[in-house]
C-alpha cells in the first residue's frame, strides 16, 4: 500500500441580501482530474438569526468525463422555512432520482422530461464552471439544474477581464475573470402559483474567478437576482485554506 494526498480547499463567504449580511457560507472541496467532492454549510448570522433560522449542509460528488460532468449524488440536510429539510438525489444515465424529500412536496406541474434527464445539481454546476475555467479558461456552459423540486436552466458565458469589486469585506482585489449568466425556472412550478411568470423570467448574474497561487482557480464573488429576494451577493471574505486529504492506494 502507498499513501497519496490531495488538497482540500476551504472557503468562507459572506452572503448579502439587499446589501445586508444575513448569512455566511463555508465551502470545502476537492478537485481531481477524474472527479470532485464538495460540501457547503449555509447559516444565518447576526441580527438575521433573530428573525430567520437557516442551517443547511449540502454535499455533492461526481466525475469529469472529458469536457462534461457526471454527478453521482447530491444531499441537502438541515433547517429552513421553519422546519426540517432533507433531500437526497442519486444521478445515473437515466437522470436524477430523488430518494429522500422532507417535508413531502406539494402538488406541482409536471417536469419537462428531456431537461430533467440532462440536469445536474447546483453544487456540481459551480464545480463544473470552476473546473472548466481552470482547464480551458472558458465558462460557456448551458445546463438544467435540479434541486429535487425545482428545475432551472442556467446559461453562462465568458469570461471577460474585470477588476473585482472591493466592497463587503472582499479578500481578493484587483484582476479577475468574470463570467456572466442567466437563470430561469423551467419546471417544478406550484400549481396555480402567482409567481410562475417571475420565476420563468431570465434573471441575470455574474461570477468573478481569481487565480490563487496555492488554491488555483476559484470563485471569489457571485451576484444574482432572485425573483423574491432581489439582489443576492456572495463574497469570499478570507484567505483560502488548504489541508491535505490522505488516502491509501493499492499498488
Amino acid at each position: 500500500m502507498k499513501t497519496s494526498s490531495t488538497q482540500n480547499v476551504h472557503l468562507h463567504f459572506g452572503v448579502f441580501i439587499h446589501g445586508y449580511h444575513a448569512l455566511s457560507a463555508d465551502a470545502d472541496y476537492v478537485l481531481q482530474p477524474w472527479g470532485y467532492g464538495v460540501e457547503t454549510h449555509l447559516y444565518t448570522v447576526g441580527l438575521a438569526s433573530w428573525f430567520l433560522t437557516l442551517n443547511l449542509l449540502s454535499n455533492a460528488q461526481g466525475h469529469f468525463k472529458g469536457e462534461e460532468i457526471a454527478p453521482v449524488a447530491f444531499s441537502n440536510n438541515g433547517f429552513s422555512h421553519g422546519e426540517e429539510q432533507k433531500a437526497h438525489i442519486d444521478f445515473d444515465l437515466s437522470g436524477p432520482h430523488v430518494t429522500t424529500l422532507v417535508p413531502p412536496d406539494k402538488q406541482r406541474e409536471a417536469l419537462p422530461e428531456t431537461e430533467l434527464k440532462q440536469s445536474i445539481d447546483m453544487l456540481s454546476y459551480i464545480v463544473f464552471l470552476t473546473h472548466r475555467m481552470s482547464m480551458k479558461g472558458d465558462c460557456t456552459v448551458r445546463k438544467p439544474v435540479f434541486d429535487g423540486i425545482h428545475l432551472s436552466y442556467l446559461e453562462s458565458h465568458g469570461p471577460t477581464q474585470a477588476i473585482i469589486p472591493k466592497d463587503h469585506g472582499a479578500y481578493f482585489k484587483g484582476d479577475s475573470l468574470r463570467c456572466d449568466f442567466t437563470g430561469r425556472q423551467i419546471g417544478g412550478f406550484s400549481i396555480g402559483s402567482r409567481f410562475k411568470a417571475a420565476q420563468s423570467t431570465p434573471h441575470p448574474g455574474s461570477v468573478w474567478f481569481v487565480q490563487d497561487p496555492k488554491a488555483g482557480m476559484l470563485p471569489a464573488r457571485i451576484e444574482f437576482e432572485h425573483y423574491k429576494m432581489g439582489e443576492i451577493l456572495i463574497v469570499l471574505q478570507t484567505e483560502p485554506k488548504l489541508s491535505a486529504v490522505s488516502h491509501d492506494q493499492a499498488h
